[in-house]
């Protein structure tokens, strides 16, 4: 698994959530599994969550299915805003 840190400086919608979310930073966690049999190393995704991060309150909050499309259409869109 891995995870890094996004910043939106603006609301955003996902499909698995059906208000939008509030700009901030979240965690997004990427799970993959090796896939055997094969001569060289090879990573099938299996699954990818989105989540508040740095919560003040220290609460965990509720990680949300998101697919790497969805991530990059919502990070393009939050960039494209900035300008």
């Amino acid at each position: 698994m891995t995870n890094e840190i996004v910043e939106f400086r603006h609301p955003f919608r996902i499909a698995a959530h059906p208000a939008a979310l509030p700009a901030g930073c979240y965690r997004v966690d990427t799970e993959q599994e090796m896939l055997d049999g094969l001569s060289f190393p090879a990573w099938r995704l299996t699954g990818m969550t989105i989540s508040r991060h740095g919560l003040a309150s220290g609460r965990v909050a509720r990680p949300y299915s998101i697919t790497p499309s969805e991530l990059a259409t919502v990070l393009a869109t939050d960039a494209a805003m900035r300008r």
